[in-house]
């Protein structure tokens, strides 16, 4: 028997679903897209963050009426949700996390640094509210992904987004398709890989996002077949297995195609980082990851890799020299280490002129005239250095909020790994696939700070993937 309140809701629904059918089958099927996903976004905002993090990609490919991206309205469904459940069941307790007071903290110090800014001080707002975002989706997940499923999905996205991606860059390296700048050779048809973010560094930056976390995901899911599983579970695990072992050889072949040494390095670290939180026998793994580095830079020395990537090999101490950029000679050869070196000095300029505060967030560009060195006043709108980039720009304080907010997350996630094998947790998760989750967001912190001294990569939106990371350590380690 139907009751008053049911009629109330099904009626419209039958004649929404009726109007619908009559519709050709692609529209319709489009507008039912349309109608579900903000349907279901603020039923359950877990879903809402899982959405934000898959339109991150395509940010600058998708906008929906009126101007705003699919991030910015999958964003404000995510917010809208999560604040509507807040407002319906106020006797649920808001989980905050441990995180939250480093968030605050650094939140804090650019706010302090956008009030006292001498530039602008509409983008140091603008720049603190982008900030303001990645934290309250952090905080969003800390507080509804609750449970297997919900965990699971934002595994599955952190690692479905940049893969899908990852395709995209590969087709580009492989059909040279791209502006002549990313070619890597003029002999050569093949272009760097820059996806959807228009930039093969910044692609590289998201890619270190994901790649570790499927790679520990690979090696967690291949060991568990080796238990005493039932033949289906076993067949599934697999399946499983095989999945995760080639989206892995897709992000770190996308990586590899991308040409950006920054982020080579930054893998670099990442991987040394797992080896050492995974194993014991540390000093065999910086060993051998020493040995293969040498090597590789023994054989780009005598000719025996391909000369795109050899050249790349070898600039790598280029890139860490210190000298004068308004000094150097310019040539083709030098060019972008050069423009590079000015970008750096006049990052530092600007955090000598204002070491305590800085000069705003966001106003990197805005200050870049004053500080430009030699002829180099084209400004980059960062110092290709997340580090005195933020120094720069919030001062002292802003960089070791930074600074704790990072480190903190890697304690977090350390120290969960060592107590693992005693320690219970409400998240009932098999425990190979909790320590690779782990393993996994360690890599990332690690391959991502390697990677932020060659890059600056908190922009277009890849805050909000590096938050969920931060997230997903909290939720995975919650007692």
């Amino acid at each position: 028997m139907i009751g008053r309140y049911d009629v109330r809701w099904w009626g419209p629904a039958l004649v929404a679903a009726l109007a619908i059918g009559l519709l050709p089958p692609a529209t319709g099927g489009i507008v039912l897209l349309w109608l579900c996903i903000p349907i279901i976004a603020l039923m359950q905002p877990a879903a809402a963050v899982a959405l934000v993090i898959l339109t991150i990609p395509f940010q600058d490919l998708l906008y929906l009426p009126g101007g705003p991206s699919a991030t910015q309205a999958a964003v404000v469904l995510a917010a809208g949700g999560w604040a509507l459940r807040l407002c319906a069941f106020p006797e649920h307790r808001l989980r905050i996390g441990r995180l939250f007071p480093f968030w605050a903290l650094l939140l804090g110090a650019f706010l302090l640094s956008a009030v006292l800014t001498p530039y602008s001080r509409a983008e140091a707002l603008r720049e603190t509210a982008r900030w303001g975002v990645a934290a309250l989706i952090w905080l969003i997940a800390i507080d509804r992904v609750r449970g297997q499923l919900a965990t699971g999905t934002l595994v599955a996205c952190l690692i479905a987004a940049p893969v899908g991606c990852a395709v995209i860059g590969i087709m580009q390296f492989v059909s040279g398709d791209g502006p002549p700048a990313f070619r890597i050779s003029a002999d050569l048809p093949f272009v760097r890989a820059y996806g959807t973010i228009g930039q093969p560094n910044s692609f590289a930056g998201y890619l270190n996002m994901g790649w570790p976390l499927a790679l520990a995901l690979s090696i967690a899911v291949s060991a568990m077949i080796r238990r005493s599983y039932p033949l289906p579970q076993r067949i599934l695990l697999i399946g499983s297995a095989a999945i995760l072992w080639f989206v892995t050889a897709i992000l770190l072949a996308a990586l590899l195609a991308t040409f950006s040494r920054g982020a080579w390095l930054g893998a670099a670290a990442g991987v040394l980082a797992m080896c050492v939180v995974f194993s014991r026998r540390a000093a065999l793994a910086l060993l051998a990851v020493a040995a293969v580095s040498g090597g590789m830079l023994l054989f780009a020395g005598l000719g025996a890799l391909p000369e795109p990537i050899a050249m790349r090999l070898g600039s790598i101490s280029r890139n860490l020299a210190l000298f004068d950029a308004a000094q150097a000679t310019v040539t083709p050869e030098n060019f972008a280490v050069v423009e590079r070196m000015a970008q750096l000095q006049a990052a530092w300029g600007m955090f000598l002129s204002r070491p305590l505060f800085g000069i705003g967030p966001g106003n990197y560009h805005v200050a870049y005239p004053a500080f430009a060195v030699g002829e180099w006043y084209i400004s980059r709108g960062h110092a290709h250095n997340v580090y005195l980039h933020l120094a720069a720009e919030s001062g002292i304080i802003g960089l070791l909020a930074y600074l704790a907010l990072v480190g903190s997350a890697a304690a977090i996630c350390i120290g969960a790994l060592d107590r693992m094998p005693s320690q219970a947790y409400a998240l009932r998760l098999p425990g190979p696939i909790r320590r690779g989750i782990l393993l996994g967001c360690c890599g990332i912190i690690s391959a991502v700070a390697g990677h932020q001294f060659f890059e600056q990569l908190h922009a277009l939106n890849l805050t909000i993937q590096y938050a969920a990371v931060l997230a997903l350590v909290e939720i995975v380690t919650r007692e």
